[in-house]
Formats: structure tokens, sequence, C-alpha cells
């Protein structure tokens, strides 16, 4: 009960500050305008458009020159729509950008003005992986509301039943608690599944997780112009390679012939419905999986952890999945736009994002806080040692590493050969694109 008080706490303060930000109490707001006329379109795909007329009407109301409008994208249609709008030089002015379309993009962003965000200023506010993501050359091209990354969720009731007290802390345990949760009919079949792990489609971000086990193996999955060459990393004769041990001990769970099966992956039923059922123990998503799960059964009994890291690691590898904004560089209202960028980012401000949406912090202060939240407190951890990686095109990546996983779970190819296709396959289309 305390850590729901002190959320609602949380969600109090946040929307008292963005009220005093437009104006409808007194505070935060001066009334005094500081940008001159300007008319701001505003895309995105992730959140819903009322959190950003919020945001927009607390900015407009300190500079009352400013006229904003946001616009919600299918996600489905959302790169293909902004692509049509800048090709006809009509793109919107701030856009949302996955976080790995700096090298993909750069030519049509913005670099921030010098006084907004400061490059110096930026890594000492954000957390590595958005720097990382977001600047280049000494300029800042863009700048995230949130981090978010995977983590492990568990069904304590199912937990509780086989005795296991604690979540696992690494692999080994996870593989032990996983063996002990799975339970078969005596035609084999499963019927509770210790871990939803090892399939391809049917499995909830298997490509992330994927990549996830790869960087945590030392694999170094791309060089600095984002071309792929992680097939062969580590690879001596007569022993496995990094790579291959990373795709073997995630595909194990979805192969009847080995100790870990505990996940069909022709299962014609997805991971998140049959946890939502009772009938798996352990699966791994990012901060928003919670929600869905709840939605679909209310009454399900289901805690987050940190996700599992490899045995005796000194250092630990978390997998990000985050958008930030950026500014076309076209745009007559650029520096509005950053402005606006920058208002959004301010501590109180990105506070108020941060309640509204559930979402777990990019800063360093708001991590501090989050940290003092039960339900976010593996999220504000794990942003701190998020990892990115260079990816030309990072659905084409998805689409490969979910067919690698196909391939290795369906057929006898060696997993060498489904390394060197995966590699082949994403450095070839990301040329099409």
């Amino acid at each position: 009960m305390a850590k729901y008080i002190v959320g609602g706490i949380f969600s109090v303060i946040a929307v008292v500050v963005v009220l005093m930000w437009a104006g409808v109490i007194p505070g935060l707001n001066t009334g005094t305008a500081t940008l001159t006329k300007a008319q701001l379109e505003v895309w995105g795909t992730v959140d819903d458009e009322t959190i950003y007329t919020n945001l927009a009407n607390a900015f407009t109301a300190s500079n009352r020159g400013v006229k904003i409008s946001y616009k919600k994208k299918s996600p489905e249609t959302y790169e293909q729509e902004l692509l049509r709008a800048f090709a006809a030089g009509k793109g919107p002015d701030l856009f949302q950008m996955h976080h790995t379309w700096l090298a993909k993009y750069q030519d049509i962003l913005a670099a921030a003005p010098q006084d907004v965000f400061p490059p110096l200023d930026f890594g000492e506010k954000f957390v590595d992986a958005a720097e990382k993501d977001f600047t280049a050359g000494g300029q800042v091209y863009g700048a995230p509301l949130y981090v978010d990354t995977l983590a492990l969720y568990y069904n304590v009731d199912l937990f509780n039943s086989a005795g296991i007290v604690f979540p696992p802390a690494d692999w080994d345990e996870f593989t032990k608690y996983s063996r002990q949760l799975t339970k078969r009919r005596q035609s084999g079949d499963i019927l509770i599944s210790g871990a939803a792990m090892g399939g391809g489609k049917n499995i909830t971000a298997s490509s992330d997780i994927l990549a996830l086990l790869l960087l945590q193996y030392g694999v170094p999955l791309s060089d600095e112009n984002g071309k792929i060459k992680f097939a062969q990393a580590g690879a001596s004769s007569g022993q496995a390679s990094a790579p291959e041990k990373a795709l073997e001990f995630y595909t194990s769970f979805a192969r009847q012939a080995n100790p870990n099966y505990s996940w069909s992956g022709s299962s014609v039923q997805d991971a998140e419905s049959m946890f939502a059922q009772n009938r798996v123990g352990m699966m791994i998503g990012y901060a928003d999986l919670r929600g869905r799960l709840l939605r679909k059964s209310p009454k399900l009994n289901v805690e987050v952890a940190p996700v599992p890291q490899r045995k005796g690691s000194v250092f630990r590898r978390n997998y990000p999945e985050y958008w930030g904004f950026g500014v076309y560089k076209n745009s007559k209202n650029a520096r509005a736009a950053w402005e606006f960028l920058k208002f959004m980012t301010t501590q109180e401000i990105n506070e108020y994002y941060l309640t509204a949406t559930g979402r777990p912090a990019a800063q360093k202060q708001l991590i501090l806080r989050q940290q003092q939240d039960q339900r976010m407190k593996a999220f504000a951890d794990q942003a701190l040692s998020a990892v990115s990686w260079v990816q030309k095109n990072e659905q084409v990546i998805r689409d490969v590493f979910t067919e690698m996983i196909e391939t290795q779970i369906t057929s006898d190819q060696s997993l060498r050969q489904t390394l060197q296709d995966g590699e082949a396959k994403i450095n070839a289309r990301s040329k099409q694109l």
C-alpha cells in the first residue's frame, strides 16, 4: 500500500507543476513571452495526444506567440509518412525519432543551438545510452523523455507454489527456476511454461532478448558505421564462439530434446496471453508490458525484477528501447522547436510526463526518484547500464533476428551458418533501403 501512496503523491505533484506552468494556478509561470510568433507541428507515435496537448499548453502559457499542434501517427506507417513529408519539404518541425535513427537520418536533423542543449550538459543530465544515441561530433541532435529497458516479469503465485523465494539474478538461476516451474502433461505437451523463452514470433521482444544475450556475451554487434559483424566474433576451431553460445542458450528453451525445454515455438498463443492465464512463470519485456498483462487479467499476481545477467559478470549490460525527439533541419521554426524540446526535458515537466505515461526516466536526477518507487526501481537501475549499438535499420535487424531464431528451432542448420546467414541478410537488406 505504501508504494501506491508514494506513487499517488508523485502523480499529484507532477500534475500541479504542469498546471503552474500553464498559469492555471500561480507558481512557476511568469506569463512573460520569451519567443516570437511561431507555429510548431509535432509528430509522434508512442503516447496519447492528451499528454502532448497538456505539455504544449504549459509551454505556450509563457510563450504566447507560439502555437503547437500535435499529430499522433500510426506505428505501422509512421516512418514512411515522415519520409514522404521530408521529401516534399513539408516535414514536421519536431518529430519523434527512434533511438537508433541518428545514423540513418542525421542529414535531415538540425543540431541543437549550443545555448539550448550544450553537449557537456547533455552528458551530465542523461544516461550514457541517450548521450550515445543522440549526440555526434560534439553536437546534440535530439533528446529523449524516457529510456526503457528489458526486465524480468514473474508470476508470484507460481513462484510461491514452487517454493521459489526470489527472482533469478543470473541466467543460471533463470534456467534452474524455469525447469522447476515447467509442468508437462503425460503426452509431453507443456501445461505450465517455466519461461517464455526460445521462440521467435510468439515471444514478446524475442529479437531484443537475443540481442541482449549477444551483448552480455561480449559480442560486438556492429561497427561504428552500422555494419553488422557478429557472426565470427570469438570464433575458434573446435569451440563454440560467443555468438553461437548466445543463440544456443536462447533457443534451448524451445527445443524439445534440450533439458531447458519450456516453450513451444509453434504455439498459436503468444507469450503475453499465456502469462496472463497463469500458464507462464517468467517472461521478459519492457515497462509497458505490465499494463497489457493486467488489462488481460486484472487479478494477475505479477512482479518485475532486473533482467538476469551472466553469472559472475562484473559489468551489467541491459537492453534499451525508447524514442526521443529531433528537429527537422528545414524547419522555419527550428529555434522554437528546440526550446519546446528543452522545456519538455526540464525536470519538473519531464516528471509529469513520466507520471502520466508510467515510463522509466532518462535523466539521472529523475532516476534517483524512481529508484524509490518499487514499481519502477528495476527499470530506473537498468537505464544506467543500458547499452546502445549502431543500427542502420532497427526493423530489418529485428526481422532477421526473428528469422534466425525460427531457423534454429525448426531446422538442423548449424549455429554458425544461421549467424552467418543472418549477418549477410541484415547488411544486404540495409543497403537496399
